[in-house]
């Protein structure tokens, strides 16, 4: 039988964790093979220097969404390619 309780909700699974150490049940758990990325999607990292009103706009977009800046910036940048693949 595990050390680690069975949780029926997600707030005790993570009141349990707020209060103990996983690596007192590293015996008990078992290494999970890690994939970087999601299948079918690529990652690519960019660098992107942008004026301060350019980020601040970005930021006070995205806090009203309540979405990270990154995601907004991806969300827009799929949304520009989708309408420049659209055009003839």
């Amino acid at each position: 039988m595990s050390k680690i309780p069975q949780f029926q909700t997600l707030d005790e699974l993570v009141a349990f964790w707020e209060t103990h150490d996983f690596t007192d049940y590293m015996d008990v758990m078992e290494e999970v093979p890690f994939e970087e990325g999601a299948p079918g999607r690529k990652t690519m990292s960019l660098r992107v220097l942008l004026d301060e009103s350019t980020w601040e706009q970005l930021c006070t977009v995205a806090a009203k969404r309540g979405v990270p800046s990154d995601r907004l910036a991806r969300e827009w940048l799929r949304e520009r390619l989708n309408r420049e693949m659209a055009m003839p």
